[in-house]
């Protein structure tokens, strides 16, 4: 899963996904795309096709299945469960980036390989997943050093340090799973911190 994808981010992952999936041991590997800006959605569905790959918008399976489903996460299990394997799904919609980061097994939290500021890994982390970043994470600074501190998540720099992560989570579930569990753990050390330094500048004030 790579959510809240920037500009030039998305050839780098499609690029990854082709080289693992050429691997015997990730046939069946999926990979579901989320821009973070909505205007950005058609580009992207004509990279992924550019790519070789068959899309699988969404949006689509979405308005197909809403009419039928009372669970507000079938269409998203349907989305993974129902299109080919070889289909890369593209998060079109907004306000689903958290049911998609729900299904994965791996999120690599995008606008961080490219100099954009990054985007939350924080809700990945608390989501107990095996969360992954570039360096270019700057605005979420704070975020990134509790992360790493604590070994609840993992920097790459690079394409090649991104495969290399990526292939690493999914042939060693422990050690995938302990990155995930560190980083749940720290995000629920911290939660309550913007009520906590309120109630001390509200006593600065006084």
């Amino acid at each position: 899963m790579a959510g809240a994808t920037g500009n030039d981010e998305e050839q780098i992952i499609l690029d990854v996904y082709k080289r693992l999936i050429e691997q015997k041991q990730f046939t069946d590997l999926r990979l579901a795309i989320v821009p973070r800006k909505p205007e950005r959605f058609n580009d992207v569905a004509e990279l992924i096709k550019q790519s070789g790959f068959e899309l699988t918008r969404y949006s689509e399976l979405k308005a197909a299945t809403t009419k039928s489903t009372i669970d507000n996460r079938q269409p998203v299990l349907s989305c993974v469960e129902g299109s080919a394997i070889r289909n890369v799904i593209l998060g079109d919609t907004m306000g689903d980036l958290r049911k998609f980061y729900s299904l994965a097994t791996v999120i690599f939290v995008g606008r961080s390989l490219v100099s954009m500021g990054g985007s939350d890994m924080m809700e990945a982390a608390a989501l107990g997943k095996c969360t992954i970043f570039g360096p270019h994470a700057f605005n979420f600074k704070q975020a990134v050093e509790d992360l790493l501190k604590a070994n609840g998540a993992i920097l790459v720099k690079d394409a090649d340090e991104l495969f290399n992560a990526m292939k690493k989570c999914l042939t060693d579930a422990d050690y995938a799973s302990r990155i995930a569990q560190n980083g749940q753990q720290i995000i629920r050390k911290n939660q309550g911190a913007t009520a906590r330094t309120i109630t001390n500048i509200s006593k600065m004030l006084k």
